[in-house]
């Protein structure tokens, strides 16, 4: 008898836990094999990126993060305009990595992200004659948390924060007004802080 007490819980622990897993995956609306494309713009970039869900709360995320400016310097006096100088800036950053879903009660999915990244960053600068011009490959890892909620099963409109360490190794090119030309070259192991982003998510 005594036996038997031990063994129905052990019998019933399969059932248990499959009802808990199919709870858990009513939680989380996506399925295998499903695709997203998400958009963010954060401070000084945009992304397009694209998921592949592997099982309800695990997907394959790429991302491509594309930023960049430009900018003149003129002054004004009393015979016109006058050029001083220019700066422009250009970045490129391929990201590629697993995300981790977490389901709720609620429209709202919580979510996180680790993987690996490489870029590109491109500066250049003009003025009084001369010129100078910084390129930079970056390669390392990131990290992002954040939340979505899934206006419709196909819409889902959330925030990011993102943190990353990195090794940077750049290139400086710089010409004077005498035609005196100096180059050089540098690298550095860096971090980068939390930095917030929008994200708009559709779903198919």
């Amino acid at each position: 008898m005594y036996t038997r007490l031990l063994l129905l819980p052990m019998l019933a622990a399969p059932f248990s836990l499959t009802a808990q897993d199919s709870t858990a995956r009513a939680l989380t609306p996506f399925r295998r094999g499903q695709w997203a494309t998400q958009f963010a713009i954060g401070s000084g970039f945009t992304s397009l990126g694209f998921l592949k869900f592997r099982s309800p709360t695990r997907a394959l995320v790429f991302d491509l993060q594309l930023g960049g400016g430009h900018r003149e310097r003129l002054i004004e006096d009393s015979t016109g305009s006058h050029f001083l100088g220019l700066d422009s800036e250009a970045f490129t950053q391929v990201r590629f990595g697993w995300r981790g879903y977490r389901g709720s009660a609620t429209k709202v999915v919580a979510h996180y992200t680790i993987g690996v990244r490489a870029g590109f960053d491109h500066n250049a600068g003009t003025g009084l004659g001369s010129s100078v011009e910084y390129n930079t490959w970056t390669g390392g890892v990131f990290g992002d948390l954040g939340a979505t909620y899934l206006v419709t099963p196909q819409l889902g409109l959330g925030v990011l924060g993102s943190a990353g360490l990195s090794y940077l190794s750049g290139t400086q090119r710089g010409e004077q007004q005498n035609g005196t030309v100096t180059k050089s070259r540098s690298w550095q192991i860096g971090g980068s802080a939390v930095a917030a982003s929008l994200v708009a998510t559709l779903f198919f």
